[in-house]
């Protein structure tokens, strides 16, 4: 009864973050680095009820899949932030607007 009560709460939490990092994306369109930071409470959330999941079934899957996304949460905070430092270096700004125009004036 014990090991319930602690997946209810576990899930309950990655609910609420998975909440958190949705609502980062949709209300910080135009700062960078909430942006990056929502995405990671996001993958976060994710990993919790992939943990809750194979402590329930008792099975080692799930801890897989967190390994998988850890790696890939790290390398997409390592070449968010190598890109964001590069564009702050040449634009001494960090705002999303400018690479949305910038996106747009490509055309391919």
């Amino acid at each position: 009864m014990v090991g319930i009560e602690l997946n209810f709460y576990l899930l309950s939490t990655a609910i609420v973050l998975f909440h958190i990092g949705m609502l980062g994306l949709i209300l910080n369109r135009g700062n960078i680095l909430k942006t990056i930071m929502s995405l990671e409470i996001l993958l976060l959330s994710v990993n919790l009820s992939f943990i809750t999941f194979s402590l329930y079934l008792d099975d080692i899957v799930g801890h897989i899949f967190v390994l998988f996304i850890l790696v890939l949460s790290a390398t997409e905070s390592s070449i968010g932030l190598s890109i964001l430092a590069i564009f702050y270096e040449q634009r001494d700004d960090i705002a999303l607007d400018p690479i949305k125009v910038q996106n747009q004036n490509l055309k391919i």
